[in-house]
């Protein structure tokens, strides 16, 4: 699990290849142009990412990371929480954060207040 701001990407990439195609992604501004809907990045079709527009709530609504796979969240614009669903991590994310993720089960969508809307990109590639 990696929590940090936009402008650090690049120096997870060592660790996380497919992360190189994350920021080219972003730094075409494409999820920010694009309608809700799910993508392939050009450059290989094996790292995914999903554009959604939502309001938040107390439960939000649960969201798995399968098996050999990561799953990186963007903030695009608003406000939510992602957590373990036993809530043992519990992450704010805001416009300019990411917050990487590994195999297992979490919420999102959470409210910190009242529900809000808030719009986001979901990556996902597979872990080497």
């Amino acid at each position: 699990m990696i929590f940090d701001t936009l402008s650090q990407l690049e120096t997870y990439v060592p660790v996380v290849p497919a992360m190189a195609h994350v920021i080219t992604v972003m730094d075409r501004s494409l999820p920010y142009e694009r309608k809700d809907g799910t993508y392939a990045c050009d450059e290989d079709e094996s790292v995914t990412y999903r554009v959604m527009s939502a309001m938040s709530s107390s439960g939000g609504f649960e969201f798995e990371v399968k098996a050999g796979e990561g799953a990186l969240i963007v903030a695009l614009d608003g406000e939510e929480v992602v957590s373990h669903m036993d809530a043992s991590s519990v992450f704010v994310l805001c416009e300019g954060r990411f917050l990487l993720l590994g195999e297992g089960r979490y919420r999102r969508g959470v409210s910190t207040s009242l529900p809000a809307d808030f719009r986001d990109v979901v990556f996902t590639f597979p872990m080497k």
